[in-house]
């Protein structure tokens, strides 16, 4: 019998497709939380005094460097092949075009090579950048046919061919080009490894004629060129330790999560344990869409049969059903006292009171009109007063009344998802589900449908700041944020553009109990980053920001705002130049624009940008590392990284890049807001949180 699935990346099909880089973000979780342990550890301590372990860092980097250079040269050589077909077999069918792009790739490659070691690096690096545009035009061709083909009619004459032709530049042909692009990567990680040594055997090489070994010999005969530090030791302990995980799965990867959390419960917090649990690997993309109210769905369900039944009674049987009700709601007596006409909460109440002035009226259509609200209203009570887990289990038992297309949106919309998704597609509907949805025969249901999925597409924010259950499957930086307030406490607005005012006006007001006060303020230092706060960056975009994203003027209490305190115009470049300097109009929001001129033409057009909030992260932990001070953040990575993928999870950055404010034209200054924990939802969290659940096994 298999083991039941509590959550959705439980569900094997689930995981691959909501969270893409699941393992490698809880690895990520793991690895730098120890990074920092082992520093502590070891930072104060004598290298004299750690000989065992000096013997034995000496002897992993002579094995080590064997590794390097055989990964190394296996990757070079790679790329020194004319065809590469032979690794693109796996492609059935292998994109013959695609297929001469990746040869063509390999020409250049061999043809530009550089003769010098200390070219290699930047020469690899910009490859990259080459290949990333190449293959980025495909994936916005990808993006462009989706988006065609989910407004093309079931029945276009070009749907079923177009589907097709998607299918195969997604599957195939942008699959190659990321193939490629890993490999890529892993050659240019190489170099973290092996570029210091291959320097030094160059060096050695030009300025002594008779050094005597090849590249090879050299690079794989570990002899350090400095003596072995404490932080040579912590490096290497954090390798290893890395190296050790490589090969668990999740629940191995929770396992050891788990052991942390239990050893030290105040370092991480509920919020932390939660995100790093249930949303470690998730994909990047707007939360909006991904959930719909499961009790919402009843109600409409049950609003159109309460009213199919209540057209049916004659005038004898409404005026029969008035009398009843009467009696029900004014004396709570009767046979079959209604839910609603017990209830105490004024919402309910006054719904109430409001339809039986209808059903005592005199009137007999308005009574009609009247006991037929009622009955809706008494239909909607019922199924709003049931547990989340109930409405699912009614849905369930519903499943057989509803087609099939309408039933794979239900589970896709809802936590039925968890044990009933088995398909890899199971977001989308096929054009023969889509061909029935849109048939004449299931407007009924369609027109229930849509107005059940569309009803509020950010309906997800409120459901979990109520439940803290997981019910998204996707979210982008504000959202995943919003998520560590929810599970802390708070319930800050939505979107970027409202939150520092959110902050600073908590600061202005005082009100909030915890120790550590709001507060909203641009980091000087490590002392700003409080564990739990939200960072906010700002940066420069061509394209006008909507209005969850355009940074308002806001100030912190000390009078920072937006911008440093430079004139907003700067003196005039020189006339010769091909760019003029910014010129800044600080408003509401704030712009800026240059005049950029054509060396040939002479040609002028003006650039323009909108400065806007483009990120928001929260903060894990401000630790010292080997590395330095580090801010160690729970947040998304933009969609840009190996594959295409983002993912949600820990990330690390060192502090200094979180205190700068870049230079002008990639401007980067970050904010840190804070409110403390408010009234943490424990008894959700036990549900949560259990870890017999998580790791589907019993835990103490």
């Amino acid at each position: 019998m298999a083991e039941p699935m509590y959550f959705q990346w439980q569900n094997e099909v689930l995981c691959k497709t909501i969270y893409p880089m699941r393992e490698p973000k809880l690895r990520d979780f793991l690895l730098y939380y120890t990074e920092v342990d082992l520093w502590k550890q070891y930072k104060d301590k004598d290298i004299a005094a750690l000989k065992t372990d000096v013997d034995a860092y000496s002897k992993a980097q002579e094995a080590a460097a064997i590794t390097a250079y055989k990964s190394y040269s296996t990757l070079r050589d790679y790329f020194l092949l004319k065809d590469v077909r032979a690794y693109y077999l796996k492609f059935k069918p292998v994109d013959e075009a695609e297929l001469t792009e990746i040869n063509n790739f390999h020409a250049m490659f061999i043809e530009s090579w550089p003769k010098d070691i200390r070219g290699e690096k930047s020469y690899v690096e910009g490859l990259i950048q080459f290949w990333v545009s190449h293959r980025n035009l495909h994936r916005d061709w990808v993006k462009t046919r989706k988006r065609r083909l989910e407004n093309m009619a079931p029945d276009h004459p070009k749907k079923v061919p177009e589907t097709k032709e998607l299918e195969l530049k997604e599957n195939f042909t942008l699959a190659m080009a990321e193939q490629e692009l890993d490999q890529l990567r892993a050659f240019l990680a190489t170099y973290d490894k092996i570029e210091q040594r291959k320097l030094a055997w160059y060096k050695l090489s030009k300025g002594d004629p008779n050094f005597k070994p090849s590249e090879s010999e050299f690079l794989v005969q570990y002899k350090p060129e400095q003596p072995v530090t404490v932080k040579d030791i912590v490096w290497w302990k954090a390798e290893e330790y890395k190296t050790s995980l490589e090969k668990k799965n999740q629940y191995e990867l929770l396992e050891e999560a788990y052991q942390r959390f239990k050893k030290e419960p105040k370092r991480f917090p509920y919020w932390l344990q939660y995100m790093v649990v249930h949303f470690s690997g998730m994909r990047y993309a707007s939360a909006h869409g991904s959930w719909a109210d499961p009790k919402d769905l009843l109600v409409r369900l049950g609003a159109a049969d309460v009213d199919k039944k209540a057209k049916a009674l004659d005038d004898a049987a409404v005026e029969k059903l008035c009398a009843e009700k009467i009696a029900a709601y004014e004396t709570g007596k009767g046979s079959n006292v209604p839910g609603l006409a017990r209830a105490t909460e004024k919402e309910w109440k006054d719904k109430a009171a409001m339809h039986m002035l209808s059903v005592k009226a005199s009137g007999p259509k308005t009574r009609r009109a009247g006991i037929n609200a009622l009955l809706v209203e008494e239909a909607n009570y019922d199924v709003r007063s049931l547990s989340t887990e109930d409405a699912l289990k009614k849905l369930e038992a519903m499943k057989a009344t509803f087609p099939k297309w309408a039933w794979k949106e239900i589970v896709k919309l809802t936590p039925l998802r968890v044990n009933h998704v088995t398909d890899p597609n199971w977001e989308k509907l096929t054009p023969e589900e889509e061909a029935e949805r849109n048939s004449q025969a299931a407007m009924e249901i369609r027109t229930v449908m849509d107005a059940w999925e569309n009803y509020d597409s950010s309906a997800w924010r409120d459901e979990h700041g109520r439940t803290h259950e997981l019910i998204v499957t996707r979210a982008v930086c504000n959202e995943t944020a919003e998520h560590c307030q929810h599970i802390r406490g708070n319930l800050p607005p939505g979107g970027l553009t409202p939150k520092p005012k959110w902050y600073s006006t908590h600061e202005a007001e005082n009100k909030l109990p915890g120790e550590v006060r709001p507060f909203y303020t641009k980091p000087t230092s490590e002392k700003d980053y409080v564990q739990g706060a939200s960072i906010f960056w700002l940066r420069f975009v061509e394209k006008e920001p909507d209005a969850w994203q355009i940074a308002k003027s806001v100030k912190t209490k000390s009078g920072v705002g937006l911008l440093p305190d430079v004139p907003v115009t700067k003196k005039k470049a020189d006339p010769k130049a091909t760019i003029t300097p910014w010129k800044y109009s600080a408003m509401d929001s704030v712009t800026r624009a240059r005049t950029l001129v054509d060396p040939q033409t002479k040609a002028k057009t003006e650039q323009k940008q909108w400065l806007r909030w483009i990120h928001e992260a929260t903060v894990a932990e401000v630790a010292e590392t080997a590395d330095g001070m580090t801010v160690i953040t729970y947040e998304t990575a933009l969609p840009d990284g190996d594959k295409g993928t983002s993912a949600v999870g820990v990330f690390k950055m060192p502090l200094e890049w979180h205190l700068s404010d870049g230079p002008e034209d990639t401007y980067n200054r970050a904010f840190v807001g804070y409110v403390p924990e408010g009234q943490v939802p424990l008894d959700h969290l036990k549900t949560m949180l259990d870890w017999s659940r998580i790791l589907r096994k019993k835990v103490a």
